[in-house]
């Protein structure tokens, strides 16, 4: 049975992490051969460049084995082969103690000798070696590759047999363009024919959103929140493959809707477990430096870093959802992906100021894309007498959304500093009064705490605040709105109630859920006082009917209602007159 050389088996297993290359046989007289590149994929260029040429093939003896080797091993034509013994010698890579490998070599032969004594699995040795080779090709021609159609893979012809150094120097530009693109290492392979399989490994990127309501069905990639409400994401990837890197730019870019302003504080990052330290092991880049995106987590050294590859790394960070949320189905989508050197034979240089970030010609790759969507709702109510529009009511909103938008009306935020209006106790019409409590006793009494709060007006969706109560008018249409409430309970109460009608007797409440939510679309579910309620997933709006009693009608001045009251009073006078006559004689009767 035949078998590759020692040599030929560490340059095609090593060199370029390559899995087995197929068998060929070697034939002393043969001019041509042909490499197969055995990848389908169309978009690829591949060029060879012979490192070594062999004078001759000689049959040797192995165990019960005879098998054909390469003699007679010297130069390729061209190649650099003085500049190409000085970088083996001067590289640190090649060192065992303090002793260079390559320190006593002089021919191609000598250093084919050495590189029998390197173990396969030793790739990083491989593949400088490969770089040395390939900076040092001189002037030895490129054989560029074509592609057969009937066999869908690459053969690139080459002429005359020894070792053939194979780059791969073009790759499809991915679908959409950037995304998971990456260079095979060097590949090294002895001719005869040939069969060599690139291996490529992908970084990849999740993205989740964390935290309270996140919805059920949604495995991680949607939640539901109130306008003010902090909203966290993890993301989560691997160290990848460094092998023969002279740099390694490793970027995560997020970009963040509008409606959701990112808190740079919040961010942690930490590899396998252990937690970094920003400014040290990475960068926070916001405004202009992290443009196109809302930031970047830019990784310092990444190439130096002893993790080794497929230890964890894991951001989470935090962002708040404002006044621009999106309240309608659309919801507030969060993207995000990472840049990644993808090309071990490229000499990266990096930019300034660290040098951690590509330059704008250097090729990397970009991951595909991971996105989470954060749904917020309203509620809108018209206030009816059962048929006709009514004015004039005014209502307070309490629960879960301490901290959402009302569309129009008034609201009063908690400042201690500047405010002047106290909080009176839930169940009071006047819920807010610029009266101070006299004192401990009366706070405690009647007033909902001692914080002062300050009066904002006409409160719309362009505007939030942090400790916010609610309360506000119907419109002239009879309706009133209240934007940006997440997943909760929500309470809300009439403060007055329109002009000849009375007070609803006891407040409303609102049941808002979003359990089945997935990325594509939201799930809304409202009840009204328990009873379910229809709510419209395209606007995220829970609209009902709040309908008001007319108050009782006192009779008027002078009427009959009049008089008959003064009937009943008469009588009632008459009656008391003779019960103290009554009295009056039972008395003289005893005595």
């Amino acid at each position: 049975m035949k078998k590759r050389t020692r040599i030929a088996s560490w340059l095609i297993a090593g060199m370029l992490a390559l899995t087995p290359v197929a068998s060929y046989s070697l034939t002393a007289y043969a001019v041509d051969y042909t490499i197969t590149v055995n990848e389908d994929t169309t978009g690829y260029t591949y060029k060879a460049y012979q490192i070594f040429k062999a004078g001759d093939v000689v049959d040797k003896t192995v165990g019960e084995d005879t098998v054909k080797v390469l003699s007679d091993i010297d130069w390729a034509d061209g190649f650099g082969a003085d500049a190409f013994l000085t970088a083996l010698k001067g590289d640190d890579v090649f060192k065992v103690g303090d002793t260079n490998l390559f320190a006593e070599a002089t021919t191609a032969n000598d250093v084919a000798n050495v590189l029998k004594n390197i173990s396969e699995s030793d790739v990083e040795k491989l593949a400088e070696f490969a770089k040395l080779a390939k900076a040092n090709i001189g002037s030895v021609p490129a054989t560029t590759s074509t592609y057969n159609d009937e066999k869908s893979k690459y053969e690139i012809n080459v002429t005359g047999c020894g070792y053939y150094l194979v780059e791969e120097t073009a790759i499809p530009a991915g679908n959409p363009a950037g995304e998971n693109e990456v260079y095979s290492r060097f590949m090294m392979d002895v001719v005869g024919d040939a069969t060599v399989e690139p291996k490529r490994e992908f970084p990849e990127l999740d993205k989740k959103v964390t935290g309270p309501n996140v919805a059920e069905e949604s495995a991680g990639k949607a939640n539901s929140a109130s306008i003010g409400d902090t909203v966290s994401y993890e993301l989560t990837s691997a160290m990848p493959d460094r092998t023969g890197y002279s740099k390694y730019y490793y970027v995560i870019n997020d970009t963040l809707a509008s409606g959701l302003t990112f808190v740079p504080a919040s961010v942690v990052v930490k590899i396998n477990g252990a937690t970094m330290t920003a400014g040290t092991d990475y960068e926070v880049q916001t405004g202009d430096d992290a443009a196109p995106y809302t930031f970047q987590v830019v990784f310092t050294d990444f190439l130096d870093r002893p993790e080794a590859k497929g230890d964890s790394i894991v951001v989470t960070y935090d962002a708040v959802l404002n006044e621009k949320a999106d309240r309608t189905s659309a919801g507030n989508l969060n993207t995000a992906n990472l840049t990644y050197s993808n090309n071990p034979n490229e000499n990266y240089g990096g930019t300034p100021p660290t040098g951690d970030e590509p330059g704008g010609d250097e090729p990397v790759g970009k991951t595909p894309n991971k996105q989470t969507k954060t749904y917020t709702a309203n509620i809108v109510l018209t206030k009816t007498d059962g048929t006709n529009i009514l004015t004039g009511a005014k209502f307070k909103l309490e629960g879960t959304a301490a901290k959402c938008v009302l569309i129009d009306g008034t609201a009063f935020v908690k400042d201690n500093e500047h405010g002047t209006y106290y909080k009176l106790k839930k169940g009071t019409e006047t819920v807010f009064t610029t009266t101070a409590p006299v004192d401990d006793a009366d706070a405690e009494a009647n007033y909902d705490g001692t914080d002062k709060y300050s009066e904002v007006k006409n409160i719309d969706s362009t505007t939030t605040y942090e400790n916010i109560c609610l309360e506000a008018y119907v419109r002239d249409d009879g309706t009133l709105e209240f934007g940006g409430l997440g997943v909760g309970t929500y309470t809300l109460t009439e403060l007055k109630a329109p002009q000849g009608f009375n007070l609803l007797a006891s407040p409303i409440t609102i049941e808002i859920k979003n359990d089945a939510a997935t990325f594509a679309a939201p799930a809304w579910t409202a009840k009204k006082d328990g009873a379910a309620i229809e709510m419209d997933n395209a606007t995220a709006t829970a609209a009902f009917e709040v309908i008001n009693n007319e108050g009782s009608t006192l009779p008027s001045t002078g009427g009959m209602g009049t008089k008959l009251f003064y009937l009943i009073g008469g009588l009632l006078v008459a009656g008391s007159g003779v019960v103290l006559v009554t009295k009056k004689r039972m008395s003289g009767v005893e005595k």
